[in-house]
């Protein structure tokens, strides 16, 4: 992999909303599937987002995922359809709806940093917050996780810059919506992040997936020293995946 590649210094000084940098996580789920099942089990094991100062649960039904966790509904179906070059899914309108969510809840306020994360996508929180130490959240700002550009399974914005989402959202979606027949939600983020002059910071050492720099963290059991690894879709996998990141040194 690339070596390790430091925030910039502009970025760094006061004005975070916690000394911690607080993190506001959260998954998008589609009900009765194995993201339900799979994220019940992180719950248990306080893995993933279940390690983040706040977490929640987006889906389109108020599904009882744990104890005192109940999905926050969305609307949307959170049905789409393949396509474009890459033949993905094209889910843009779902993640607006998921975004905009989030957004007028508001509950992202208290924190720092605002972290989208795949159910599937085994997430070691403090790694983040060791990579954001000293970061300036007030700067509009999201990091950026693969040469390619933004991948989906692991979406992370500062506190200034959900304010600029907050304010310039419905301008993405008129603006970028003739994109939503050939990408995925990820482009859109990306997309809309530049056209509101939300500065992207390249950080490589945050995601591990095949899509990326050709990496396979099954493979490699996890032991890269980044911050999130994807697909693990079983519990078994997720738990082997964690074990194996977390006997390997940060990096």
């Amino acid at each position: 992999p690339p070596p390790r590649k430091e925030l910039p210094v502009a970025f760094l000084g006061g004005g975070a909303v916690s000394a911690g940098g607080s993190l506001y996580c959260f998954a998008l789920m589609v009900p009765g599937g194995y993201e339900e099942g799979l994220l019940r089990w992180q719950h248990e094991q306080k893995a993933g987002i279940f390690g983040c100062n706040e977490a929640a649960i987006y889906s389109n039904d108020s599904v009882a995922v744990a104890d005192n966790v109940r999905a926050k509904v969305v609307n949307s179906t959170l049905k789409c359809e393949y396509g474009g070059d890459s033949m993905s899914a094209l889910n843009s309108w779902i993640f607006i709806a998921v975004w905009e969510k989030v957004i007028a809840l508001g509950d992202f306020k208290a924190h720092d940093w605002v972290v989208k994360v795949d159910p599937d996508a085994v997430f070691l929180p403090s790694r983040l917050k060791q990579r954001v130490i000293g970061a300036n959240s007030s700067y509009g700002v999201y990091l950026n996780n693969c040469i390619e550009g933004l991948h989906g399974p692991l979406e992370i914005i500062s506190h200034g810059g959900m304010f600029v989402f907050d304010k310039g959202i419905a301008h993405c979606e008129s603006h970028l919506s003739w994109e939503f027949d050939t990408w995925g939600e990820d482009v859109f983020l990306r997309h809309c992040m530049r056209l509101l002059k939300v500065k992207q910071i390249d950080d490589f050492r945050l995601l591990s997936e095949t899509h990326c720099f050709h990496e396979d963290p099954e493979r490699d059991n996890c032991a890269s020293g980044k911050v999130a690894f994807h697909p693990f879709k079983t519990e078994k996998g997720y738990l082997r995946c964690l074990q194996g990141a977390k006997d390997a040194p940060d990096r």
